[in-house]
């Protein structure tokens, strides 16, 4: 099974993102990082991935990737192009789709520095073998806290253990791209009640809120709720849920990614 890839890199509408202001830059993907924009080391990690056949760069402004060698070469090769973002991710999901023959779909943020192809091949793989017709990618919090004590901060707790969200997502087919729904009103939904419960109804978002069932259990009602086959797929490697999100996450993705480079 081949994918579509999208990568999320718009600005958030109305915010100025401190670590671009800091940077100097107009958007948080042209931010550089041990050598390259923080877009670049993901559409390279897509463009070595044996899975990924197309990438889609979903951005406000398309102009700003003239600026980035690795989109550059990737469009003049026919493997990426890139459309105009909406004013919400699931808008921007569905212009991201649009046209040719899209899915299945992986989904992923600009930011996502860290994304290595074995992980691309670990989610895709899990993919087919489950198979699933949605995706969300998690790691669990001690692989995390294990390696990287600072890695993260925020989880989401349920009733087996605590995860902590990958940015790496997926959709199978146009009948169940419904699902991105959820992110109509904003990445930020889950911090608020209300988004919450018109995403996945009262009961749900009880459970949710109580950890009254297991990641697998949650995943199985919303599957229910969707009418499809979600599942949530864990990440067996503690960089995973690291991004860019803050100052602290730039330096700490700043050190793996020289890390690696050390060792090549």
């Amino acid at each position: 099974m081949k994918f579509h890839a999208v990568v999320m890199a718009a600005q958030r509408v109305g915010v100025v993102n401190e670590l671009a202001a800091d940077a100097g830059v107009s958007h948080k993907c042209l931010i550089e990082m041990d050598g390259k924009k923080l877009i670049e080391h993901v559409l390279d990690c897509l463009d070595t991935s044996p899975e990924i056949d197309q990438i889609t760069v979903s951005i406000d402004d398309t102009s700003v990737l003239d600026d980035v060698p690795a989109f550059l070469r990737l469009q003049q090769a026919g493997k990426a192009r890139a459309v105009e973002a909406a004013t919400d991710l699931f808008a921007s999901f569905l212009g991201a789709v649009e046209g040719g023959n899209r899915y299945p779909t992986i989904v992923t943020t600009a930011d996502n520095v860290l994304l290595t192809p074995g992980m691309v091949a670990h989610f895709c793989e899990e993919i087919e073998s489950r198979q699933a017709r949605a995706a969300v990618a998690v790691t669990e919090k001690q692989v995390l806290l294990n390696v990287y004590p600072d890695g993260q901060r925020r989880f989401h707790k349920f009733a087996d253990k605590e995860y902590s969200n990958c940015n790496l997502y997926a959709v199978v087919d146009a009948e169940t791209s419904d699902i991105a729904r959820v992110f109509q009103t904003g990445g930020q939904f889950a911090k608020s009640l209300a988004r919450v419960l018109k995403a996945f109804g009262i009961w749900n978002a009880i459970a949710y809120r109580f950890s009254l069932y297991s990641l697998d259990k949650g995943m199985d009602r919303l599957s229910k709720k969707f009418k499809t086959r979600l599942v949530a797929i864990r990440m067996p490697f503690p960089e995973a849920p690291i991004d860019v999100d803050n100052f602290r996450s730039k330096k700490l993705a700043t050190e793996i990614l020289q890390a690696r480079r050390a060792e090549e």
